[in-house]
């Protein structure tokens, strides 16, 4: 099979613990010299797109600008298409200045948007609570439970936004993966169809859920969160947070199953040089 773009995951794809994984520079440079569109498909949602990118090249990586897609960049896009709607913004500082232009000055809102944010204390998931008893949705960037950094494993977002649902009695909308909005963004961002485009990721409850949600080809690494596991293509089991996860899903095996398991993105490139 032969796509025209690869959906890249970022964090236990190309790097993992701060550090680029050996050889995810070359198979990059790899990838453009063949013609194949690249975006690079991430759940971070600590910074914008562009503060993604910096990181990344600082890392040695040839990524451009407006390459990133990130649920941030998603939530902007939501809120540009409706300026007037009101949103109470639970995020990280380097967010702040990049969604201020939309966030509400004071007031009830009618979303509560909720990203990663390591400052969150009682008082902030107080005011967001009350945001949400008062008629606010619950929008969350994402729902990852943890992650993993130079220091070591961390918890991510979606503590944080279970802690909101279960208090508030409400079902948070995800803005990235594994959803199908996330991966049509994704989609529409490049002027593809499914079937011209193979996601590449080392997350099955992520990366390879959100493949399955658009119809897209499913390539899972064995780095990252995949590095210990033994996960032979088409027989991955999902979990129930997996499942709620992808909007029309049935809930069934194949909403997770990878077409093809490599050890890492360099095989990938080799792969796709032997004619995949």
């Amino acid at each position: 099979m032969r796509w025209k773009a690869l959906l890249l995951d970022v964090d236990g794809t190309l790097v993992f613990r701060g550090k680029m994984i050996p050889g995810a520079g070359e198979a990059l440079d790899g990838f453009r010299r063949r013609g194949l569109l690249l975006r690079f498909a991430t759940n971070i949602d600590s910074r914008p797109p562009e503060g993604v990118r910096a990181q990344l090249v600082a890392l040695g990586l040839d990524v451009r600008s407006g390459e990133v897609i990130n649920p941030p960049l998603v939530a902007l896009r939501l809120m540009q298409a409706d300026p007037r709607v009101h949103w109470h913004c639970l995020v990280g500082p380097d967010l702040e200045d990049f969604l201020r232009p939309y966030a509400s000055a004071g007031g009830q809102a009618d979303r509560v948007l909720v990203g990663y944010c390591p400052r969150a204390d009682y008082r902030a998931l107080n005011e967001a609570f009350r945001q949400l008893v008062g008629g606010a949705e619950l929008v969350a960037l994402q729902k990852g439970r943890y992650f993993y950094a130079p220091d070591g494993v961390n918890l991510d977002t979606g503590a944080l936004v279970a802690a909101l649902e279960y208090a508030a009695g409400k079902q948070a909308r995800v803005l990235g993966k594994p959803t199908r909005e996330f991966f049509t963004a994704c989609l529409e961002d490049l002027g593809l169809a499914p079937d011209e485009v193979a996601v590449v990721g080392d997350d099955p409850a992520t990366d390879v859920a959100g493949a399955r949600a658009v119809g897209a080809y499913a390539i899972l690494v064995r780095t990252g969160k995949s590095a210990s596991a033994s996960i032979p293509a088409r027989d991955m089991r999902t979990d129930e947070a997996a499942r709620g996860l992808i909007p029309g899903g049935d809930g069934g095996p194949e909403a997770v199953c990878p077409d093809l398991v490599v050890e890492s993105i360099t095989d990938v490139l080799r792969l796709w040089v032997d004619g995949l």
